[in-house]
């Protein structure tokens, strides 16, 4: 069946889209998932990162740009679904682009990182509200709230309760902390799976690929085996 679609989308920089694509991505492709991740971002930090590792050591999913496409991306996409079992697409942050909507309306999913700090939550509204209207295009649309670079704190906690009151557009259970782990993963072109020392960010990015999975239909075990029984449910889907 064609690739399911995750878009990675929100206007405001700094918030831990590309993060939490390519780690994302890369967690999904080492359980074995044809992974495909698009660089929709005209700066290509994820083109970027993933040429970090050079050829020694490959980014676990495969990255491309087609930036310059703009919404025309689609057709490529298009072309790529039967080949892959998810494309991932990280956004440019900007609500006002074309690249957004065309985005939400060809995918199954979209998740919108968001730091528990109130000018993220202002931040969050417009880009709660183009998923909305998206859906009205794309019903089958499914969004969700992903806490990024969380710490502890009662302004964290505070703000992260205001995004849980939000029953539209609900906050995932799963999220990324802020740790070193994240940004030496990118200073070497690799995912925290590749990290030396990161098992808490991979217990983090782990768990985000069940929730997300999950949301999805599919049967997430909780031990051995995720790859195996995650594409045995795919095919009947």
């Amino acid at each position: 069946m064609p690739a399911r679609i995750v878009t990675v989308f929100n206007q405001k920089g700094g918030c831990g889209k590309t993060m939490t694509c390519m780690q994302l991505s890369a967690a999904f492709a080492l359980r074995g998932l044809r992974t495909l991740l698009v660089d929709m971002d005209k700066q290509g930090t994820s083109t970027i990162w993933a040429g970090q590792g050079g050829k020694e050591r490959p980014f676990p999913a495969e990255v491309i740009s087609l930036a310059p496409l703009r919404e025309k991306m689609l057709g490529e996409i298009e072309k790529r679904a039967d080949a892959y079992d998810f494309i991932f697409i990280d956004c440019p942050p900007a609500i006002e682009s074309s690249i957004p909507w065309a985005a939400l309306n060809i995918s199954d999913i979209a998740l919108i990182p968001v730091i528990p700090l109130m000018d993220n939550v202002w931040a969050s509204r417009e880009a709660k509200e183009l998923a909305r209207r998206a859906k009205e295009e794309n019903p089958a649309l499914l969004t969700y709230c992903v806490p990024s670079m969380s710490r502890r704190g009662n302004v964290f906690k505070a703000c992260t309760e205001i995004l849980q009151d939000d029953q539209e557009i609900p906050l995932l259970d799963a999220g990324l902390q802020q740790r070193n782990a994240y940004g030496e993963s990118q200073m070497f072109g690799l995912s925290v799976h590749g990290v030396s020392g990161a098992s808490a960010a991979v217990k983090e990015v782990e768990a985000l690929a069940d929730v997300v999975l999950a949301s999805l239909g599919f049967v997430v075990p909780k031990k051995q085996g995720k790859a195996k029984a995650v594409k045995q449910k795919e095919e009947v889907i």
